[in-house]
């Protein structure tokens, strides 16, 4: 199942997509117009593990010339998160649930239209998919 959503500002309250981002940076953007992009896709666990997710979206983040940083819960959860500075941010969680991984990629561009945050986490999700094939 494959969730994506584009919401502008003026759907969004600030407060809550500071606390969905959950990045310092996305303080930032409360007196700016700003998109929020993402995506929820739900793999079985043996075509795509959680470690395999993080290390596919640091590598699309890479290529991107994003700025990103990688956490990681061992056998629960891996994080990575980024953007670059007065653009956007994004952030990646890689969830064990029983045999399947869910990955859950937002972009947040600090702009009224979608930008390069929200094309960046059309893509991590896109090479998720393909790597899970």
């Amino acid at each position: 199942m494959n969730n994506r959503r584009t919401i502008p500002h003026e759907s969004c309250h600030p407060l809550a997509a500071l606390g969905f981002i959950g990045l310092p940076a996305a303080s930032q953007a409360a007196d700016q117009d700003f998109t929020l992009t993402y995506h929820v896709e739900r793999i079985p666990a043996a075509k795509l593990s959680i470690d395999t997710c993080g290390s596919v979206v640091s590598e699309v983040a890479e290529k991107a010339g994003l700025g990103a940083a990688l956490q990681s819960f061992p056998g629960q959860l891996v994080t990575v998160q980024g953007g670059t500075s007065g653009s956007g941010a994004f952030v990646v969680q890689c969830i064990a649930v029983d045999a399947t991984t869910v990955a859950v990629v937002q972009g947040f561009d600090y702009q009224s239209t979608k930008g390069p945050l929200g094309d960046a986490a059309d893509q991590m999700i896109a090479a998720l998919k393909a790597e899970a094939q």
